[in-house]
């Protein structure tokens, strides 16, 4: 334990390497495909949910490379997949986030300045190249729904209990 400059206790820091280590090797043990939720990956490597932010970011930029899966968020868990179906869906829906953030950006920043974005050369640079992107964009998408659905698994069914005292 170290203590805050006001005094309080906290717990000793723990270098990101290391619970990203300790991440993937819960997803290992788990299995290829297996969802495992954000609290119980935390719970499990003892992490905040800071400290698994950045360990998800040390994962995604070595681990995966080292291993040759990808570690995808993916329908509110957490995943290590070499599928390439999962990989295509879980690319999609962050290239369409990113598309509508770069759209947000021309409409929102750039375009309300009409005919003055001609004459501030980065501006129209950016307007020029994040056309490029959104179109580049367009492409990828009519290539991903050419991708097989994954498959999902079954939801258990719901049962209604009896009423007390039958």
């Amino acid at each position: 334990m170290t203590r805050t400059a006001t005094g309080a206790q906290r717990a000793a820091p723990v270098p990101t390497q290391h619970l990203a280590e300790l991440a993937w090797k819960l997803h290992e043990d788990a299995g290829e495909d297996v969802l495992l939720p954000r609290e119980q990956v935390t719970g499990r490597i003892h992490a905040t949910d800071g400290q698994f932010e950045r360990a998800k970011g040390y994962i995604r930029d070595h681990i995966t490379m080292e291993k040759g899966k990808a570690f995808l968020s993916y329908r509110s868990g957490y995943m290590i997949t070499s599928d390439p179906a999962k990989i295509s869906e879980y690319a999609a829906l962050r290239m369409r986030r990113i598309n509508t953030e770069l759209r947000r950006l021309l409409s929102g920043a750039i375009n309300p300045l009409g005919e003055q974005v001609a004459d501030y050369e980065v501006l129209s640079m950016f307007q020029d190249e994040i056309a490029h992107m959104t179109r580049t964009y367009d492409r990828m998408q009519k290539a991903t729904l050419a991708m097989p659905t994954p498959v999902r698994a079954a939801k258990p069914k719901r049962r209604r209990r009896a009423p007390a005292g039958t």
